[in-house]
């Protein structure tokens, strides 16, 4: 009985201080007038506490007795922007730090990026989530389209397809600045591989985003020979680039100058922007717009190329010069823009806005949930959104200077 009893004991304190233990949801919320890195680290607590899945990170928590103790009830259509954003978050810190425990949590949440290649079962295609049941769970019917797969790879395991042009720019930014930054050489190989496989793909389908069937994906066109968003043809270029700096494989920069030289793709780029009307403006490309901006113009380093990504940037900083900072994103924005003119535009407002940073407020819902035998029932639960964006933007303010750590 001793012995079993020690065991058990044992395997508590294991299982407790595992990263990605299915412990109880994290309560601690920062106040809105604590200092800017108190709310941070007490945001990072709530997201690797309530939103951890086996390193991926959950945009979008339902807890009990809607959700699960383990953090995969929810909305997940997006789930590689905060994982990717996480990613980058603990790269840019292990940058500034050199701590072995930021880059090993670096190192396990790209591991769940390497996981949602793997629960596909085809190499090259990812995931836009997975989940460990056995069984469909209730928000597949209602929180996103039926792409829900049984995954053959790995038993035990669902995973949701129909991959979109932002999920491409979330993987490229996020492996990106991991492989730049705090992979060590056995991770640089591993990213290198998952992105070749990735562009790979991408490329030997004409350049489209095609899910397991082998269509198209709804979001998925950067096709030369079909019509397409001038954005696309920036997150394109931009993951060419990428691809061919982590993978030194000459065909992503054959690829990356055949749709400039044939394609004018570096020309299409310059109406990535939406500037008027003014209600057609979309904050949600701006951000892709300004994370394929950022890897892009820092790899690139043909002058004419670079005024053409320059142009660009301007037009999205005609609008992003009067922004107001109502969503998490936005501030990355003048950062970003600052980060790759050298041109120093923080004002005391901007500076107030990053100081003034904040997550989410958890917020109790009804929820209808679909039942087995037809019809519904109405449960009350706690949801919490995504504070990801936030804690990737502190620490690249902070490994760029930006950003005062005693702020």
């Amino acid at each position: 009985m001793l012995l079993r009893a020690l065991l058990l004991l044992f395997m508590f304190f294991y299982l407790t201080s595992r990263t990605d233990s299915w412990g109880q949801k994290v309560n601690q919320f920062p106040k809105k007038t604590d200092p800017l890195h108190v709310k941070v680290e007490l945001f990072d607590q709530l997201m690797r506490g309530n939103h951890w899945n086996e390193g991926a990170i959950m945009q979008h928590v339902i807890f009990p007795p809607a959700g699960l103790e383990r953090p995969i009830v929810g909305s997940q259509a997006d789930c590689l922007d905060p994982t990717s954003e996480m990613l980058a978050a603990y790269s840019h810190k292990y940058a500034l730090t050199k701590d072995p425990k930021d880059r090993d949590i670096a190192n396990q949440i790209f591991e769940a990026v390497l996981k949602l290649e793997e629960v596909t079962g085809v190499p090259g295609l990812v995931a836009r989530s997975f989940n460990q049941t056995d069984e469909p769970l209730w928000h597949e019917e209602v929180l996103w389209y039926h792409e829900w797969h049984k995954s053959t790879s790995l038993p035990g395991y669902r995973w949701l397809g129909d991959l979109s042009s932002d999920k491409f720019t979330s993987i490229c930014y996020g492996v990106g600045t991991f492989w730049e930054l705090c992979a060590d050489d056995a991770y640089k190989q591993k990213a290198a591989g998952l992105l070749d496989r990735f562009m790979g793909r991408v490329v030997d389908n004409n350049f489209k985003l095609t899910d397991l069937d082998g269509k198209m994906t709804m979001w998925g066109n950067f096709c030369p020979d079909l019509p397409h968003q001038p954005l696309n043809s920036l997150k394109m270029l931009m993951g060419l680039k990428v691809a061919h700096r982590i993978t030194g494989k000459e065909r992503y920069n054959a690829a990356y100058h055949m749709l400039i030289d044939r394609y004018h793709y570096d020309d299409e780029q310059l109406k990535a922007k939406m500037l008027f009307p003014a209600e057609w403006r979309n904050v949600g490309d701006d951000y892709h717009a300004a994370r394929s901006l950022y890897m892009l113009m820092r790899y690139e380093k043909d002058r004419n190329l670079l005024n053409k990504y320059r142009m660009s940037l301007n037009r999205h900083w005609e609008d992003w010069k009067t922004i107001n900072f109502d969503w998490e994103s936005n501030i990355w924005f003048i950062m970003v823009y600052q980060t790759l003119t050298g041109e120093e535009i923080m004002t005391e407002e901007r500076k107030k806005a990053i100081k003034d940073m904040w997550g989410f407020e958890r917020q109790t819902r009804e929820f209808k949930i679909p039942m087995k035998g037809g019809g519904t029932k109405t449960v009350k639960s706690e949801e919490e959104g995504t504070a990801a964006a936030m804690i990737r933007n502190y620490w690249f303010g902070r490994y760029y200077g930006l950003i005062d750590p005693k702020w």
